[in-house]
């Protein structure tokens, strides 16, 4: 987030707390290095997963980004941000029945199949629909990704066919009717901080495919190596190294098209995309001492913030905190930031030195452009879903207003019950 603290400030003071700011030439940047840094048979994907606001979906979309969605919500988010059904994949473990019929409907490159009853699934919907699906399998691969605090691959998960069971079944897989197998797809781990485990990772992945092309003789039309490169958010974590990255992946991938000129190659990325581009703004409300130490109590917590409030992580530790309302001179102290929530976890700063802090001051927690609002649970205490603000060409773009009251009632039904129904005994 690169954006001055003065054109933060207004906007906050503009649309109010507590909301999401996004840097719109930093996300652009992001996005351009990581496409720079792999050669030109490569297409990105970019992972609506850790944020889907169609605004800054378009605005990846425009430079050239392609979607992969995990829902039928994110599909008409990717669509209405520009999406060709041609530059879209689906994936994820429980898809309903109306959302495959969609995805088929639609064309789109890939539905990413997760097992072999989903298989069978799309099979009688594409049969139903008198449509041949495009597909791909996803496995679950026997290598582990170094590197990954969270691994999605080489253990038991609820994610793709495991890699012994889909390199012996694939004959059947390619047999299935109504069905075209594009080819596979891999995603072992994610927050990848280091570019050989990415490049490892990768490096089994585009093995694997050639081990079922070679048993199969099938030369297939798409590849998706997962991805999973991360972002520093605590001390002592260094960034990827992208000039390392390139180095690696460069060769790795231009030889790989050599040798298969028709396979489309993805490779998603999410975080490390969008993670360094926002941030997210909360308003001091009150200051108290509890035993022995500091609270500024603000309007934006877990319910906001989940992950900079630790959830899901044994250690909990503190992303990167400022006060930008107070003076360049102001002293520091130390602090507990806590939010709105009456949980005693709701802690986004736990011991964190911070210039003084004073009521109505704004603070913002960075490195919150992924996995904010929509991995958090906005709806406790009915806060609801915060506002999000995109700056960009010198301008503060409101590109979502905060829930009101009404918002959330309105999706509520009341029951009109009639007096006499209820006897007390």
């Amino acid at each position: 987030m690169k954006k001055n603290k003065s054109a933060i400030l207004s906007a906050v003071r503009q649309f109010g707390t507590p909301s999401y700011i996004y840097d719109g030439e930093q996300l652009i940047k992001n996005y351009k290095n990581l496409k720079n840094a792999l050669p030109d048979c490569v297409d990105v994907f970019y992972a609506l997963k850790v944020n889907p606001n169609v605004s800054l979906v378009k605005l990846l979309r425009s430079n050239g980004a392609c979607t992969e969605v995990c829902s039928i919500t994110e599909m008409e988010i990717a669509l209405k941000a520009g999406s060709t059904p041609q530059d879209i994949v689906y994936l994820g473990p429980c898809k309903k029945d109306y959302e495959l019929k969609r995805a088929i409907s639609l064309n789109i490159f890939a539905i990413v199949i997760e097992s072999e009853i989903e298989l069978k699934r799309v099979s009688a919907f594409a049969k139903e629909m008198g449509i041949v699906a495009n597909v791909a399998i996803r496995i679950n691969p026997d290598f582990s990704a170094e590197g990954s605090p969270w691994k999605m691959g080489g253990r038991p998960t609820h994610f793709g066919i495991e890699e012994k069971q889909a390199i012996q079944n694939f004959g059947k897989y390619l047999d299935t009717p109504d069905i075209h197998i594009r080819g596979i797809h891999v995603y072992n781990g994610t927050n990848i901080l280091e570019a050989k485990s990415v490049f490892e990772n990768t490096k089994y992945i585009l093995e694997l495919y050639e081990t079922i092309a070679q048993k199969y003789n099938h030369e297939f039309t798409m590849i998706d190596v997962g991805g999973g490169m991360g972002i520093p958010y605590f001390q002592n974590q260094e960034e990827l190294d992208i000039l390392e990255f390139k180095n690696l992946m460069v060769p790795l991938f231009t030889d790989f098209n050599k040798k298969y000129p028709k396979t489309r190659i993805i490779m998603e990325s999410g975080r490390f995309i969008i993670g360094t581009s926002g941030c997210m703004a909360v308003e001091v409300n009150n200051i108290k001492v509890n035993h022995g130490k500091t609270f500024a109590v603000t309007d934006g917590g877990t319910n906001c913030h989940s992950a900079a409030a630790g959830s899901g992580r044994v250690v909990k530790r503190n992303f990167p905190i400022e006060n930008i309302s107070a003076s360049e001179n102001a002293l520091e102290y130390k602090y507990q930031v806590s939010g709105p929530l009456c949980s005693p976890d709701d802690i986004i700063g736990r011991n964190i030195e911070l210039k003084e802090i004073k009521v109505e001051d704004i603070l913002l927690v960075k490195l919150s452009g992924a996995y904010g609002p929509t991995s958090s649970p906005v709806l406790f205490h009915s806060h609801g879903y915060p506002s999000e603000i995109l700056l960009y060409q010198g301008e503060a773009h409101l590109i979502r207003a905060k829930d009101t009251a009404e918002d959330i009632i309105d999706k509520q039904i009341v029951i009109d019950f009639k007096q006499n129904e209820l006897i007390l005994n």
